[in-house]
């Protein structure tokens, strides 16, 4: 199943934000036990800070990578390099964790209060996202789910509705569908069906194979055509 967004309100655009890390294995070791390009690389970026445990973890393509903590102006870095010397990534170093919403900052439990339609929130999830710490929850609302983000100061990053996308077989689709899906393929070949809860009501898309080109079409629960347009990258 897949998850799509669709943003209801923003309060903030902010830049980009930081790369995640999965790590698939870790070995701690001293950092003086570290390859010399290694230790090279943690040295030119960390500055003055002191580094003495490193860190050795396989990322998502099994490239070996060397993962550090320094402090530098008062906060602090985790700083990943290649084994090679090449740097993987430096960033603020922050534990995401879930926490309750009577612990958050005094401005969030208040965005919250303003934003989540009278709900009750227990949990939150703590991030930092784009240079700030945000605060989010899922919140369910007649029939559907919200994700609500309140930076530490209160104010409202995004409220957003939540859209699950589900594949699947044509044959299980509403009989009006698969004969509006039917009717604009124009006996082309009717491939992979995704049914959306949508904003209002479900719509479901399908992919057409028509004289060689491949279109997109969409429908709601009606039949209702809404769109039929030539796939990216086809003339």
């Amino acid at each position: 199943m897949r998850v799509s967004w669709v943003v209801i309100t923003s309060s903030l655009i902010l830049g980009s934000s930081l790369l995640a890390r999965e790590p698939l294995d870790d070995v701690k070791l001293k950092f003086t036990d570290c390859p010399a390009a290694v230790k090279r690389a943690f040295l030119a970026e960390a500055a003055e800070a002191k580094i003495e445990t490193v860190t050795k973890e396989k990322d998502e393509d099994n490239e070996t990578v060397y993962w550090a903590d320094a402090a530098m102006g008062g906060r602090t870095y985790s700083i990943g390099v290649f084994e090679d010397g090449t740097l993987s990534e430096m960033s603020l170093a922050f534990d995401d964790d879930e926490i309750p919403l009577t612990k958050c900052p005094e401005p969030v439990q208040a965005g919250y209060k303003a934003e989540a339609f009278g709900e009750k929130v227990d949990l939150v999830g703590r991030h930092m996202r784009y240079g700030v710490i945000l605060y989010e929850a899922i919140i369910p609302y007649k029939n559907k789910s919200y994700q609500i983000s309140i930076a530490e100061d209160g104010t409202l990053f995004e409220k957003v509705l939540i859209i699950d996308d589900e594949e699947l077989e044509f044959e299980k689709c509403p009989a009006v569908v698969q004969a509006a899906l039917k009717k604009f393929a124009h006996a082309g070949a009717i491939h992979d069906v995704t049914r959306s809860t949508g904003i209002i009501r479900p719509t479901y898309e399908a992919s057409i194979e028509i004289k060689n080109k491949v279109y997109l079409i969409e429908v709601d629960e009606t039949g209702l055509l809404i769109s039929k347009t030539l796939e990216a990258g086809e003339d």
